[in-house]
């Protein structure tokens, strides 16, 4: 017995060990099944994510078709500006001041309220449309419409022309969670003077696609004398370039525009005079300004006019953009391109870039409106609450010895002694400037009070030679930890620094700067940050090596030093130009040869733009968050 009952008890540990063995199979079965289609999700994330990413890259050599080929023409909605059949909303903006007049962009507003409010429910198929309802964006179309279920809208422009890409993009709506019922979009990318199909695909919350909506327009041309397709080289790596707008400032271009104008005529018959009034036809050059938007196949996708004078950059703000829109009025417009509110500078006029200090106030570079005032040589303050302008910095009385031996030496026919280009905010009232003139940046403290400080100047020593107390304030220079890389010789992009001068100091610092760029990153020690910047290699201690320079600084305020950490030399501009880094990528703003361009990482060319104006700066932005996702 005592056996028998030994060998039951061994079956049934057998047993519960092959019950043990089995669901321990079955488990690791389940788990890699379930790491499996993990696995295989993240795979077809990370391929849609391609996808998506290389139908935005808006080249043609990496597009298999145009959509505008694909299209049914019975499925296509056409869309009519004029005519008996005209059935897009259509706003006449007499001028640009006009456009800027927030009581006129409200009124355009609610027109479209009132449009939609009497003709009922809007479907895709049936959507509102209106051609540039703001007059904030010339290549781009207003679109309202419902679903009857929540998804988000992805589209497509295409037109049939084999240099002219597909641009595609998700666009951006209000919905907390991406998806919704109720649609409203800016529309841009359009391109201007030609038929342009605009598809919209509809997914629902799971990327499903559920429907799908074409419509056709004929775009009017540019009004403003805008290249529809800018001059661009083939591209060298396209998998290299950056996803994004080249955001354009330049010079405006000079136009003739017919004019007609009443004028008397007297003349004398039979002893009396005879007075007539006629008309009298004539011609006049006008100039128009606007901030250019173009693709990474240089065709144009954006255009927004200025009432005169193109500034220096713009701010995303509040859900918005801000830019100058005058020479003494700055704009904030929101994703439908609507003018939210027009900002006036009394006083003074903007003469470059500004900078937000995160409080709601601009610091901006500007001249005073007095004869024979001094140019870019004041940082103005304006409050966004109030509107107030007020002046925040007078370099002519902060380097009152520097000015007044500026006047000496040129006297007051040579009012640029500083050329301020730059400002950016590094903490409360403490700004950083460049100066051009000066080959010079300055940090300065007490910035709004009657007693601003210069704390710090970053500059070669010799500069300085002959202001004692100011020589004292440059910061020292330290040893760079790495020599810079060499990148290969191109047309436009050559290899690391050589200088043909002996600096004063283990690198040559910085001469004719431009377009400086302050980054506090988490990583970095108390009271340090990186300085980025075009060194245009110009004016002051230039080398003369026919080169410009893309510079950042390690800046370590507690030790009063700054190490050179990169460099990458491009072709020489002398004045004006930036060059931005992002996503391992260079965009480079030659303005003296009216170019831009991007490189990689290393300097090496990956396409280059020509543009017919003269530049100022070029930045790229994604305009995720804004008009798309």
């Amino acid at each position: 017995m005592p056996h028998a009952k030994g060998g039951r008890m061994e079956a049934e540990m057998k047993k519960r060990l092959i019950t043990i063995l089995v669901t321990s199979l079955f488990m690791i079965a389940a788990t890699g099944a379930f790491l499996w289609k993990i696995n295989d999700m993240s795979n077809k994330l990370e391929e849609k994510d391609a996808q998506i990413t290389n139908e935005e890259k808006d080249l043609v050599s990496t597009q298999d078709s145009k959509a505008a080929d694909a299209v049914n023409d019975y499925d296509v909605i056409p869309l009519y500006l004029s005519g008996d059949r005209k059935n897009v909303v259509t706003t006449r903006h007499p001028s640009k001041k006009d456009i800027y007049n927030v009581k006129n962009s409200l009124k355009a507003e609610e027109t479209l309220t009132d449009v939609k409010g009497r003709a009922g429910v809007y479907e895709p198929d049936t959507a509102l449309w209106a051609y540039n309802p703001y007059g904030t964006n010339n290549s781009s179309l207003y679109v309202y419409f419902n679903t009857n279920i929540s998804c988000y809208c992805r589209c497509t422009i295409s037109v049939k022309d084999a240099k002219i890409p597909d641009f595609t993009r998700t666009l951006q709506s209000q919905a907390e969670n991406g998806v919704t019922k109720e649609h409203e979009y800016q529309v841009t990318g359009l391109v201007q003077g030609k038929t342009n199909f605009i598809i919209l695909n509809f997914y629902n919350s799971s990327d499903e696609l559920v429907n799908t909506v074409t419509y056709k327009i004929d775009m009017p041309k540019s009004g403003m004398g805008s290249q529809t397709i800018i001059k661009n080289g083939n591209e060298h790596g396209k998998n290299k370039i950056s996803n994004g707008l080249y955001v354009v400032f330049s010079d405006g271009v000079s136009k003739k525009v017919k004019t007609t104008r009443i004028v008397t005529n007297r003349t004398i018959r039979n002893g009396r005079t005879v007075t007539r009034r006629v008309k009298k036809n004539g011609y006049k050059k006008i100039k128009n300004y606007a901030i250019l938007l173009y693709d990474n196949s240089g065709v144009l996708r954006g255009e927004i006019p200025l009432d005169g004078y193109c500034g220096r950059n713009i701010q995303m703000l509040y859900n918005g953009i801000a830019y100058a829109c005058a020479d003494n009025k700055i704009a904030l417009v929101n994703p439908l391109g609507q003018v939210t509110k027009v900002y006036k500078i009394n006083g003074y006029k903007q003469s470059g870039e500004f900078a937000y200090d995160g409080f709601g106030n601009f610091y901006a570079i500007a001249t005073p409106n007095k004869k024979k005032s001094v140019k870019k040589s004041c940082i103005i303050k304006l409050e966004l609450e109030s509107g107030k302008t007020s002046m925040a910095l007078d370099m002519n009385i902060l380097l009152s010895t520097v000015y007044k031996q500026a006047v000496k030496n040129g006297g007051r026919e040579n009012p640029d002694w500083i050329d301020l280009n730059s400002v950016q905010v590094t903490g409360t009232n403490q700004l950083l400037v460049s100066s051009q003139a000066l080959s010079s940046i300055f940090k300065v403290n007490n910035v709004n009070s009657l007693m601003p400080k210069v704390d710090y100047i970053i500059s070669d020593k010799s500069i300085w030679n002959g202001f004692k107390g100011l020589k004292k304030k440059v910061l020292t220079k330290t040893q760079e930890e790495s020599e810079a890389t060499e990148a290969p010789d191109t047309q436009e992009i050559v290899s690391i620094l050589e200088d043909t001068s002996k600096p004063s100091g283990p690198f040559a610092s910085q001469a004719g700067q431009n377009a400086v760029l302050y980054e506090k990153p988490s990583s970095l020690g108390e009271g340090q940050y990186y300085l980025s910047m075009l060194n245009n290699n110009s004016g002051l201690k230039a080398l003369d090596n026919n080169k410009s320079y893309y510079y950042r600084y390690l800046v370590d305020e507690a030790a009063r030093t700054y190490m050179r950490t990169d460099t990458i030399s491009f072709a020489k501009t002398d004045d004006e130009g930036n060059i931005a880094k992002s996503d391992d990528v260079f965009v480079y703003c030659n303005a003296g040869k009216n170019k831009f361009m991007e490189a990689d990482s290393k300097g090496k060319l990956i396409k280059e733009f020509t543009i017919d104006r003269n530049l100022y700066r070029v930045y790229k932005y994604d305009w995720k968050e804004f008009w798309f996702v």
